[in-house]
């Protein structure tokens, strides 16, 4: 990962007002003017990453009264929301009445026409470097210790992503992808890659970055991920995304396809049936798969054992050492299906 960038003096802060969420924005000259602190409101900042992708990202960083902090991605985007600043869930993760941070995906800034994505970035460009930075800076300044991050569908995947990146933190995704290539609807998939990652077939995305497109990637090998944990909440009912994502996702962790528990118990799944199709968990359940996750998560990682240490940045090795059993669960038709863009 390249160092980013340092704050000039000749760097000023723009601030204007969002009428769609009613509260202020900052738009930061680096991410080193990002220094939130409890007194701050509730703002949303913005801040270019690099390769033409601007990161917006909607802040509340109230002292943490339980040890605890969320994040959350966003999925499908509708076409009444603003273009460069979608968050969710915003009325959720107000109610939690903890710190958050909601991420908008930067990636949708160079093609307004995509109104799906997964925070892939560019080849040269992680989101989830930045993403990690901000996170930990709210962490420190709310006075944090666990995180909790939130998503459905691809923002879900997301999730599951990022989490990997803070052994002390719990991923809820909800019916979410774990392969993009695996994504129901061709389009959607074609309208980032054009966008983002010009040119490059299926085979030259799998062999230097499946981290990023494959969650099963990223916890077969531990050097992609610090042991933290996955309360995974899937709608029994979602036949295509049972047998498209959570079941080859299993069998890649050597698992069954109706196992509950997989990674030694780091994962556990859940299964309740919302209704036939792609229906969404009801928001009224996210709030205790939350607790319930949170709860998991204290009780695994106690404070006492928080205290030895705080972990640093994650830094990404430079080689990816798949294993043999996730790179055979692969299917050829996912291949066939995406040879180049």
């Amino acid at each position: 990962m390249e160092a980013l960038p340092v704050t000039r003096e000749s760097d000023k802060l723009v601030e204007e007002h969002d009428e769609f969420y009613g509260v202020p924005v900052v738009h930061l000259g680096s991410i080193d003017d990002f220094r939130p602190t409890t007194a701050d409101e509730e703002r949303i900042y913005t801040l270019a990453i690099g390769d033409g992708m601007t990161l917006s990202f909607l802040v509340n960083c109230q002292k943490s009264v339980r040890n605890e902090m969320r994040a959350g991605f966003h999925a499908a985007k509708g076409p009444s929301t603003p273009d460069g600043r979608y968050f969710a869930p915003v009325a959720i993760s107000r109610n939690s009445r903890s710190p958050f941070v909601l991420f908008s995906d930067p990636t949708l800034t160079l093609a307004p026409a995509n109104r799906l994505s997964w925070y892939l970035g560019t080849p040269a460009v992680d989101p989830d470097d930045w993403m990690e930075a901000i996170i930990r800076k709210v962490m420190a300044a709310s006075g944090a210790r666990y995180l909790v991050l939130e998503g459905s569908s691809a923002g879900g995947f997301v999730a599951m992503r990022m989490g990997a990146r803070f052994r002390n933190s719990i991923a809820v995704p909800r019916i979410p992808q774990t392969d993009v290539f695996r994504y129901s609807i061709r389009t959607p998939v074609l309208e980032t890659l054009r966008a983002a990652w010009p040119g490059m077939s299926y085979d030259e995305i799998m062999a230097d970055f499946p981290h990023r497109f494959r969650i099963a990637d990223r916890y077969t090998d531990p050097r992609w991920n610090r042991g933290n944990l996955i309360s995974y909440v899937h709608n029994a009912g979602d036949t295509w995304h049972t047998v498209e994502h959570l079941e080859p996702f299993l069998a890649e962790l050597g698992e069954s396809s109706g196992a509950f528990l997989a990674l030694d118990g780091r994962i556990t799944i859940s299964r309740p049936y919302v209704g036939d199709g792609h229906i969404g968990i009801p928001s009224m359940c996210w709030p205790g798969d939350a607790e319930i996750a949170l709860a998991r998560l204290k009780a695994q990682r106690p404070l006492e054992e928080l205290e030895e240490g705080e972990e640093g940045m994650f830094v990404p090795p430079s080689g990816m050492d798949r294993s043999e059993l996730a790179g055979s669960a692969r299917q050829d038709s996912v291949a066939k299906h995406f040879t180049s863009f």
